[in-house]
């Protein structure tokens, strides 16, 4: 379970893509449909609050041929998970839409200049490349957040084969980009000619991709202004937790697993935090957690597991391997960026 992936390589890759397929930014234009439009969006505000949300997302790394022999030295590999996988994961997170990969039945090479050729070719035939799967029932949906990164001044061309083959009319959707210095580039424009008939917001977010593995606090307060994933009844408020280290404090939601009560029976503490690895800290409470109906630990930094060979309790942030004894406690909400920081004695207590 402790094996983190190799930060380095990752921003080696993430630079790479950064540097490759990138334009000057282009100025966003407003929906083509006028008024009707803008009813369109109003509708779609309100209704998504309510409805239910999909996050669809395209990444390299969920569409790449891992099996071929790369030389990474002539060539960054693809390594996973990707900037828009990780981005698309901490958006689930706070809307709790339902996550779909968009996927290729030809997958992209795991060498980025032969990826970079072959998406080249399909841009200059506006190909739309097959998927393996479709949404189903795309008609329950009433907000989709949709993220990709920018290749060759633009969007992916799978993306285009997902727009084309869901109909997004009426509904409201939230872009989310990670791109080299060209910013988004055309990629808005494209997404717009694609879905003309979706109320498309202009409040977008986009991060170079070599800062992508630490954007999980922007991504997820940019989710949250947008009226996602606030709650201010008097039960979610009791699931929260503050971690304090000196002047400093950490913000966890608790999820309603076994293994959380547990814990937050046990509130106040006062531990001593440790190193482990390079991506995560742990403590140990002064008793096991119950680990019944408490689901896997599958997130990325900031997640609050519990390991239960060991009985500790683990702050990561950093990636992680999942692993079958890793039980997820909930999610750092705030004050993620200040883990890697913690030492010494920690006091834990609930949020009144």
């Amino acid at each position: 379970m402790k094996q983190a992936l190799s930060f380095l390589l990752t921003l080696a890759m993430l630079c790479t893509l950064a540097a490759c397929g990138s334009g000057s930014e282009a100025e966003q234009t407003p929906l083509n449909s006028g008024q009707a439009a803008s009813d369109t969006a109003e509708a779609a505000q309100e209704a998504g609050q309510e409805g239910k949300v999909l996050v669809a997302y395209f990444s390299w790394a969920d569409n790449a041929a891992l099996t071929d022999d790369v030389d990474a030295v002539t060539s960054p590999s693809v390594v996973s998970p990707g900037n828009v996988q990780q981005l698309a994961g901490w958006v689930q997170q706070v809307t709790g839409g339902d996550l779909f990969a968009i996927q290729v039945t030809d997958p992209y090479p795991s060498d980025w200049d032969a990826c970079l050729e072959r998406a080249n070719e399909e841009r200059g035939a506006d190909a739309r490349p097959a998927l393996t799967a479709h949404v189903d029932n795309i008609d329950q949906y009433s907000t989709v957040f949709l993220g990709y990164p920018n290749w060759w001044y633009g969007v992916p061309m799978p993306l285009l084969s997902f727009l084309e083959q869901n109909d997004l009319s009426g509904k409201q959707v939230y872009l989310f980009c990670s791109h080299g210095t060209g910013g988004l580039a055309n990629s808005v424009e494209q997404i717009r000619a694609a879905a003309p008939d979706a109320a498309i917001s202009d409040d977008i977010f986009d991060c170079f991709e070599e800062e992508a593995a630490g954007s999980q606090q922007a991504v997820q307060d940019w989710v949250r202004s947008l009226g996602f994933g606030a709650s201010e009844n008097a039960e979610d408020s009791a699931r929260q937790i503050a971690v304090h280290v000196g002047d400093d404090t950490i913000v966890c939601a608790l999820n309603d697993s076994s293994a959380a009560d547990s814990l937050y029976a046990q509130l106040p503490l006062t531990v001593a935090v440790e190193d482990y690895s390079d991506n995560e800290k742990i403590f140990y409470p002064p008793s096991a957690l119950d680990t019944a109906d408490t689901p896997p630990a599958q997130g990325g930094a900031g997640t609050l597991a519990y390991y239960a060979p060991w009985g500790d309790v683990v702050f990561f942030y950093g990636d992680y391997s999942e692993n079958p004894s890793l039980y997820a406690l909930g999610q750092v909400v705030s004050g993620a960026e200040r883990i890697e920081a913690m030492s010494g004695t920690i006091t834990i207590e609930a949020v009144a």
